[in-house]
Formats: structure tokens, C-alpha cells, sequence
């Protein structure tokens, strides 16, 4: 698959370029890891506005704020840390299977891929039963063109 002749034909192309078949073989994959993200983004976005809030309403007087609203929003700052950590992990888990997250709150994966002589990406949104779609290197979501029987790949 992914070679030499590979990288002639697009400087950025991966190392290993998928099929069709092996894209669709690791959806339930990234299933799983997108159902284990879930939480954590809902948590996030949680902490986010509390630490927002909390910065908004005591500003530069932070410091001099009751012990206990310092309290909580350290705790809340070392649990965005840790969600961070953990978050990364997961994107790192989808990246060591050869894919690329694009947009982490939709599931949004491209796959690497070659449709006749051109390097694309085959691209994938969860909740989609099957790989359905693809799109040039540029292009992006917007630019996605539904895969057809006759497309060379």
C-alpha cells in the first residue's frame, strides 16, 4: 500500500495509506473510544465554565477569595489537567491506529487513502454505519464526496 511511490505523489502523504475495508474494520474501534470520550468532553466543558466563572467574578482578587472557593477551584483546575491527560490519550489511541481526528466533539475521522492516482482521505463521522465518504487532502468535511461502486480505490 503505502510506500515510495506513495510520497511522489503527495509530499504530506502518510506512511499507510487504507482501503475501504480496513478503514471500516476499525469503526467499532473508534466506537468504544468515542463512547469513553463523551463524559470526559461533557466534564470539560463542565469545568471550563466553573474555572471561567470563578476567574470572571473574583478576577486578580483570587488570591483573596475564601479558602473554600480557592479550594475548589484549584481541585477544579488539577481536574481539567488530568481530563487533558486523559483526553490526549485517546486522541493518541486513534492516531497510533494510522487515522486522524478532525474534529474530536462530532468524531470526525479521516482515513488516509489513495482513489486512483491521487492521495485523499477517506473520511468517517460517527454514527455512520460505514465508511461512505471521501475528500481531497485540502478540502475538508465540506468538501466530502460519497464513495461510489466505480471509485477506484
Amino acid at each position: 500500500m503505502g510506500g515510495p511511490a506513495d510520497q511522489r505523489l503527495h509530499p504530506d502523504a502518510p506512511g499507510h495509506l487504507f482501503t475501504e475495508r480496513e478503514g471500516n474494520s476499525l469503526l467499532p474501534q473508534l466506537e468504544v473510544i468515542f463512547l469513553r470520550l463523551d463524559p470526559k468532553l461533557a466534564r470539560l466543558r463542565e469545568l471550563r465554565e466553573l474555572i471561567e466563572d470563578s476567574e470572571a467574578y473574583y478576577g486578580e482578587g483570587l488570591a483573596a477569595a475564601p479558602s473554600g472557593d480557592r479550594d475548589l477551584y484549584s481541585r477544579n483546575l488539577q481536574e481539567r489537567a488530568d481530563l487533558d491527560r486523559s483526553i490526549q490519550g485517546d486522541i493518541e489511541e486513534v492516531l497510533s491506529l494510522g487515522c486522524e481526528v478532525k474534529d474530536l466533539h462530532r468524531g470526525l475521522v479521516d482515513f488516509p487513502a489513495r482513489i486512483g492516482n491521487e492521495i485523499v482521505y477517506l473520511c468517517w463521522q460517527r454514527g455512520e454505519g460505514q465508511i461512505g465518504w471521501w475528500h481531497t487532502l485540502g478540502a475538508g468535511f465540506a468538501g466530502r464526496k460519497a464513495l461510489s461502486p466505480q471509485t477506484e480505490r
